[in-house]
């Protein structure tokens, strides 16, 4: 079954390179697009730079508890004070992007280049957006190279072809609107009705164009991880399963949540098409590596609400059905005997698959089994987790998988279309090299904003330190970014912080 999936000729190693140079040129140039349009004085972002300002040591984690405090203090919307006490109990989730952000700054001021005592809004402004892009398009290069070094033979055009078509979609498509999806809102119509049909559409939608907060072209450390998803199904595919299952740690220090989605997909995909490399060393000490850190790391489910206890009984019910089955041998024989059936199934259906072709129907089949779980439970679920997690996990798992399954569909194509034009492997290079040449020159040929432009904007939150706190109900980002500001502002220079500013005067 692997045979062709790890076939590593030297046949590509020219269609390796311009594969892998052309898609560095369209991937950084919309990443920086984003960067440029996305990267402002925003709530999120702010927040990025002070958990890297706490993880570094700069500031104290009491700030944000101090804010809660303080919402609830001025009898704030419960949405408030929900969405501060989740930003603070989460905020070890994003260390690579956040640190780098900090010493972003850390760098800049010690060169001279900004200074925060001059120009505070400059000195932020600058740590914020190269520290961002920087280490962004560093990770980003880094897992297209992986995925080309890997991915040679019949996998280059496959791969090539699953980031010239996620670009075009990007560029071309309109993003659909994806925010609060599972979350009925009233009255309907207008809104629209939230169902299983339109669920579905509009997860089929997303698979075209995932937006700017789940592409794997974009700048937010979720975003990035689709690239190491990406990057860890090349080396699956290339017939390196051990050396693929470190990417969920490595996803562990991008974005904590998405490590957990990885590392399952990623083993249901064994379990389905080779389950004996599950019992290989290679794979099972960093499947073991990557469970133990997101026990250790992973709190959204507590933040969602979710008590200890309800997950520890979830956890319980499995482990208790695997003692008892060891412990009964009747019971025992019966479970050997209805895997033999499952197994037997499944070699029927998958082993003559590749693996890629695996890969992928097992990816496409969880997705429909996320959707309707998350529409299920997002029925009788609590507001909050509604909007946070349920309506979020489906284009969650578009984002991170994206790339590979838009690979795997080429690569199922590529057979029959072989057979039917024996030429079509080198032309179809050259047209994906064409269109990736096109796509690179209109992302990289317009004007850039220049920083002074966007630095002038920023200096506008300079008066939130003569306002006092007044929620507005229409935008959190107006409510909310005064409060990072605030913090992060007091943590370099002192002067006003959150006691002042939700003062009564």
């Amino acid at each position: 079954m692997m045979a062709d999936a790890v076939a590593s000729t030297r046949r590509f190693t020219l269609a390796s390179l311009i594969a892998v140079l052309l898609s560095l040129v369209v991937w950084t140039g919309i990443n920086g697009r984003i960067g440029e349009s996305g990267i402002r004085f925003d709530k999120d972002l702010l927040y990025l730079y002070l958990c890297g300002a706490e993880q570094a040591g700069q500031v104290s984690h009491d700030q944000q508890d101090k804010l809660v405090e303080h919402l609830i203090a001025a009898a704030a919307n419960d949405h408030y004070v929900y969405r501060a006490r989740m930003r603070a109990a989460y905020c070890n989730n994003y260390p690579f992007t956040s640190l780098s952000i900090y010493y972003a700054g850390k760098v800049q001021q010690s060169l001279g280049m900004t200074d925060p005592a001059r120009d505070f809004p400059e000195f932020l402004f600058t740590a914020l957006r190269w520290g961002m892009v920087l280490s962004g398009a560093a990770l980003g290069c880094l897992c297209l190279l992986i995925v080309f070094w890997a991915g040679r033979g019949p996998l280059v055009l496959p791969l090539f072809g699953a980031i010239a078509i996620a670009a075009l979609f990007y560029m071309a498509v309109p993003p659909p609107n994806i925010s609060w999806s599972l979350y009925q809102q009233t009255p309907a119509p207008p809104a629209p009705l939230v169902t299983l049909h339109r669920t579905f559409w509009l997860g089929l939608y997303t698979w075209i164009n995932p937006t700017g907060a789940f592409s794997p072209f974009s700048v937010f450390p979720r975003c990035l991880c689709a690239m190491i998803a990406f990057a860890a199904y090349a080396l699956r595919w290339s017939g390196r399963g051990g050396a693929a299952y470190w990417a969920p740690i490595a996803v562990s220090f991008v974005h904590q949540s998405e490590a957990p989605i990885l590392l399952g997909v990623m083993i249901a995909c064994d379990l389905v098409s080779r389950p004996r490399e599950l019992l290989r060393p290679a794979c099972m000490v960093p499947i073991l590596l990557a469970v133990i850190l997101t026990a250790l790391r992973e709190r959204m489910l507590s933040i969602m609400g979710f008590s200890w206890v309800e997950i520890a009984m979830i956890l319980a019910v499995p482990l208790a059905l695997a003692v008892l089955v060891f412990a009964m041998p009747k019971l025992r024989s019966v479970v050997a005997s209805l895997w033999s059936i499952v197994d037997r199934f499944r070699a029927r259906w998958f082993d003559r698959l590749s693996l890629p072709v695996a890969d992928t129907v097992v990816i496409l089949l969880g997705w429909v089994a996320v959707v309707i779980l998350c529409f299920v439970v997002a029925r009788n679920d609590q507001v909050f987790r509604v909007i946070y997690l349920w309506s979020e996990l489906f284009p969650r798992y578009v984002g991170l998988f994206q790339l590979p399954v838009f690979a795997g569909l080429i690569y199922a194509a590529s057979p029959w279309v072989l057979a039917k034009r024996p030429t079509a492997t080198r032309e179809a290079l050259v047209a994906v090299s064409c269109l990736m040449l096109v796509l690179g020159i209109i992302k990289w040929k317009g004007p850039w904003t220049p920083t002074a432009a966007v630095v002038a904007e920023a200096r506008v939150f300079e008066k939130v330190l003569d306002q006092h706190y007044a929620p507005d109900e229409g935008s959190f980002s107006k409510t909310e970014t005064p409060w990072y500001y605030l913090m992060l502002r007091r943590a370099y220079l002192g002067g006003k912080g959150l006691d002042e500013y939700f003062s009564k005067g």
